[in-house]
């Protein structure tokens, strides 16, 4: 039965959202007594995606609900729409009516895989592309299910129509032992029972416990985490260190921004191609380089990518650094609801003035 359950795609869903997201909508949750018990609420992302890897008390602290940005009453309508193909910055958050002179904000996660856009010709179509800063470092559209052309006509500028998809020969059928091989080795079937078993807020304070004597008396925090030079926030670990090709501090050199800048104009022309009217990019600082970017030699990467791509750039790193409030969680990788306020604001600005 147990197994079962950690198989069942919908079920171990369910109680992933359900442990991990509670806190954000308690009043959608509709729980019996049994499965409550059964399934008590984790702690992995209530207080931040970095304390739940690292359990450290000291950051925890309670992530609050992102504002919502909803139609406003009497707006008039534009005939525009506007794209947004972005990552975890933007996921699951509420723009239907953030953007004034915009009718509808269609999300697209690079994330994960939705092939290539299909365009309303009857309205005036907008893209906005933006990224984590870390996330600049190896883009390549090419390397994505969205376009429709073969690499050498991307890189070309040569627009081609759609062609059906060449006939693959179909994999030949499984055999008992190898079905039975990948239901017991599957990585996901130990990921589902550890999630079922095991990650829940019972557990919590042992995990504290263990991490707390881990750093006081060995200096030692989760891999996939840093503590910050001044102790006020934790840190995602592959921003900060430097045989990571994300991090902040690992030197770029001129070619590889030109590499990123190259991509991000094969990309633009590819939108282009297929009917948006105007591309527009954004990218959101690391926090490291807004709060601890004198840890190490700063490579600048966000900086030199925008003085240099002729899209049009939504900056917000200097802003960032000028603000004197917090604006990313701090036992968190992701911008905080004022972070994300700002970025709306700034997004408006430079719509409103470059949409016609």
């Amino acid at each position: 039965m147990l197994l079962g359950s950690a198989m069942n795609r919908s079920f171990v869903n369910k109680i992933k959202f359900e442990k991990y997201f509670d806190h954000l909508n308690p009043y959608i949750i509709q729980e019996n007594i049994l499965y409550k018990a059964a399934f008590v609420h984790s702690d992995r992302w209530r207080y931040g995606d970095l304390y739940g890897v690292c359990f450290l008390p000291q950051y925890k602290f309670e992530l609050e609900p992102f504002k919502q940005y909803p139609y406003k009453p009497g707006r008039l309508n534009t005939n525009k729409v506007l794209y947004i193909i972005g990552d975890s910055f933007l996921a699951d958050k509420t723009l239907s009516g953030a953007f004034e002179a915009f009718d509808h904000v269609i999300f697209l996660d690079r994330r994960f895989a939705f092939g290539p856009i299909k365009l309303d010709t009857t309205r005036q179509n907008y893209l906005m592309m933006e990224f984590a800063e870390r996330n600049l470092n190896g883009y390549d559209i090419v390397k994505t299910d969205e376009i429709r052309w073969a690499t050498g006509e991307i890189k070309s500028g040569i627009k081609i129509s759609n062609s059906s998809t060449p006939q693959t020969s179909q994999p030949s059928p499984l055999s008992l032992f190898e079905r039975l091989n990948k239901i017991i080795f599957n990585k996901d079937l130990s990921r589902n029972l550890e999630l079922i078993l095991f990650d829940n807020r019972l557990v919590s304070p042992f995990k504290e416990v263990k991490a707390s004597l881990n750093y006081k008396l060995f200096d030692r925090v989760a891999n996939e985490v840093v503590v910050s030079s001044d102790k006020k926030r934790l840190l995602f670990n592959i921003t900060v260190d430097t045989a990571s090709a994300q991090s902040a501090f690992r030197p770029k050199t001129e070619s590889g921004i030109d590499s990123i800048v190259n991509n991000l104009d094969i990309a633009k022309r590819y939108y282009l191609s297929i009917g948006f009217k105007k591309v527009f990019l954004s990218v959101i600082p690391n926090p490291v380089s807004v709060y601890d970017d004198k840890r190490m030699p700063y490579n600048h990467l966000l900086e030199r990518v925008e003085q240099n791509t002729d899209l049009t750039v939504v900056s917000l790193y200097h802003i960032f650094k000028a603000d004197k409030r917090n604006l990313f969680y701090r036992s968190d990788s992701h911008w905080n609801p004022q972070g994300l306020d700002i970025w709306v604001n700034e997004v408006n600005k430079t719509l409103t003035s470059s949409v016609k």
